[in-house]
């Protein structure tokens, strides 16, 4: 994830975790921002998780393994933030975190959700008795000497064992037969590090503003949300993103935006444009955008009449052709890695097909061509082009 203007460096990385038959089946997020004077713990840990939850291809980043990710208190106190799908997440408590009966109280509502709650071994603790009984897993440091019968009295409580900062074979066949069920470190495997480049803060933040209010309203309107999030690109890519991973088991990539915020639902989306809100990855320049809109509703306008044209396909077509502008990245990238159709795809790519034909007369008319196609003259497309231009002023001004 790299690209131009970056004045800041961001960088993830995910530690895999193995199980006692070495099988890869977790990861742990670490991230560190090369920032001395930033010190923002929430946005940091919601930039790394829209890094790995929103951005990341995913074959990339989980796959069917757990996440196993630090929150600060400020997070765990906002159930709303809390990454899904619940059973693949592994909540850990950062060394900072002061454990008091609030924090306890919240880690219990947590657990009740169907997270797994993962602690360091909290022997001695004055809460000791109150944090086994939210642990699910339970964090064993492997580089001091092992307390065996310390061990075996976690195992017989239902307790998972996970060894850190294991350093040699020898030691870690210690752990394996101490009954530890999990290994994590980088003895066994070296972690994946990912460049997170910086996002523009230069988009329409009364639209982010708007929409995030919109969000939170008991009668939030979905129509109107869906507006908004059309002025968002990095949002818009990161909801077909989510809608087509394999948690919501969608047998056919969809690249509508409609249907995306259905497949998600209300809460996911809340989620979503919260986390990448507060990790400041919402690039869109109001300009470039307004020029995005109204290819989009000049294809859509264009492909009408046709009956072997879905609009809503032609109108994803003319904006997504912008949508490399829009994010700052490479166009061809960024069409590999968003779930279009076939048929949008390749429109896009090579104008192939009729929306691919929509698409090549609407960047024609954009130039002033002094020729037009029979089947769209010059009438029907400066009709076509100012419908668009109403429709994206109403757009972006009642927004």
């Amino acid at each position: 994830m790299t690209g131009q203007g970056v004045t800041e460096r961001f960088t993830i990385a995910l530690h895999p975790i193995h199980d006692a038959d070495y099988r890869h089946v977790a990861d742990r997020l670490v991230y560190q921002l090369h920032d001395e004077d930033d010190e923002d713990p929430v946005g940091h840990v919601a930039r790394a998780l829209s890094a790995v939850l929103y951005e990341l291809d995913e074959h990339r980043r989980l796959d069917s393994r757990a996440l196993h990710i630090e929150l600060p208190g400020e997070w765990l106190m906002r159930p709303e933030l809390l990454p899904t799908p619940p059973e693949q997440m592994i909540i850990g408590l950062p060394a900072s975190l002061e454990i008091t009966p609030a924090v306890i109280d919240r880690l219990a509502r947590i657990a009740e959700r169907n997270y797994r709650i993962a602690v360091p071994d909290p022997v001695g603790h004055p809460m000791e008795a109150e944090l086994l009984a939210i642990a699910d897993i339970v964090e064993i440091d492997a580089s001091v000497p092992l307390d065996l019968k310390r061990l075996h009295a976690l195992k017989a409580r239902g307790h998972r064992l996970l060894a850190e900062h294991i350093q040699d074979h020898e030691r870690l066949e210690q752990c394996l037969e101490a009954g530890c069920d999990l290994i994590n470190g980088r003895y066994l495997s070296q972690p994946q590090y990912q460049a997170s480049r910086p996002r523009g803060r230069h988009g329409n933040r009364a639209a982010q503003m708007r929409l995030i209010n919109e969000l939170y309203r008991e009668d939030a309107d979905l129509l109107r949300l869906h507006d908004l999030l059309l002025q968002m690109p990095h949002l818009h890519v990161a909801i077909l993103h989510r809608a087509n991973s394999s948690h919501f088991g969608q047998r056919q990539p969809s690249s509508d935006l409609r249907r995306a915020m259905q497949v998600i639902g209300l809460n996911e989306l809340r989620r979503l444009v919260m986390t990448m809100s507060l990790a400041g990855n919402l690039p869109s320049s109001r300009i470039t955008v307004r020029l995005a809109l109204i290819r989009g509703f000049m294809c859509q306008n264009l492909a009408e009449p046709f009956r072997n044209i879905d609009p809503e396909d032609a109108f994803t077509t003319g904006l997504f052709s912008m949508m490399g502008a829009l994010l700052e990245e490479d166009q061809a990238t960024l069409l590999a890695r968003v779930p279009l159709s076939d048929v949008v795809k390749r429109a896009l790519a090579r104008h192939e097909g009729p929306i691919g034909a929509v698409l090549a007369i609407c960047e024609e008319h954009e130039r002033e061509p002094r020729e037009h196609p029979p089947e769209h003259p010059a009438e029907r497309l400066q009709a076509c082009y100012l419908d668009a231009l109403e429709k994206t002023a109403a757009l972006m001004g009642r927004l």
